[in-house]
């Protein structure tokens, strides 16, 4: 069976005329580009052949998925050089199109996100335990538990001011990890440092001066930046 006799029988067999597939062929085609009834009369015919676009919504209008299934027939002969490449066609126009193209729903999770900032200078948060659960997609890391909003530019250009940040929750860090931590009751964001002269905090942004941390100092480290 020719690929104009599969489709006069797909029309057909559903009982439709030309005049109610053409209107169903203009949900997938743009408005300068509608086909009237005896266009698909003479396909039919074998007069004429559709163009791409034209046999893509033609096939979606007939409840075809996939192009091919219409225009080809797998107990025929193996088409040629050039009928390969027209289904090859065929198919990279589908695939570019998001209206014909598969799509993942992303994997949504809630997790933590603390109210107060963590910031350069002054410092904030950290022993605060006001939090929001907020929605995150893949595209926050999976070791991910919790997240904190930054203010200030001290850890740009990494990372912005108004940007949260996502850690692991944990209570020790290798040295040059970023860190979450409190000093002195003072919520910082900030890359640990260790050398022989002791521990310190490092911001990324060069205009900050390392903050040193004493043997007096009240340090706790909350969680390591992810991501």
């Amino acid at each position: 069976m020719s690929w104009r006799e599969r489709i006069r029988q797909a029309r057909e067999s559903q009982k439709l005329t030309r005049e109610q597939v053409v209107s169903r062929m203009h949900t997938y085609l743009p408005a300068d580009k509608a086909v009237v009834a005896r266009t698909l009369a003479a396909w039919e015919g074998g007069d004429r052949e559709p163009r791409v676009t034209q046999a893509i919504a033609l096939a979606k209008a007939l409840g075809y998925h996939e192009v091919s299934d219409l225009f080809y027939d797998s107990d025929e002969a193996q088409l040629n050089k050039l009928g390969l490449d027209r289904l090859e066609e065929y198919r990279s126009l589908l695939l570019r199109s998001p209206q014909f193209r598969e799509t993942v729903q992303p994997v949504l999770r809630l997790l933590p996100v603390y109210l107060q900032p963590a910031s350069a200078g002054t410092g904030q948060w950290l022993d605060d335990d006001l939090s929001e659960e907020m929605e995150v997609d893949d595209s926050v890391p999976a070791s991910a538990e919790f997240g904190v909003r930054l203010a200030g530019d001290s850890m740009s250009p990494r990372f912005a001011d108004g940007q949260i940040v996502w850690a692991r929750k944990t209570e020790t860090a290798e040295n040059g990890e970023i860190v979450l931590c409190v000093l002195n009751d003072q919520g910082y964001c900030k890359k640990l440092h260790r050398d022989e002269h002791g521990v310190s905090l490092i911001s990324l942004n060069p205009k900050y001066d390392p903050i040193s941390i004493t043997e007096v100092d009240e340090f706790r480290i909350m969680g390591c930046v992810v991501g």
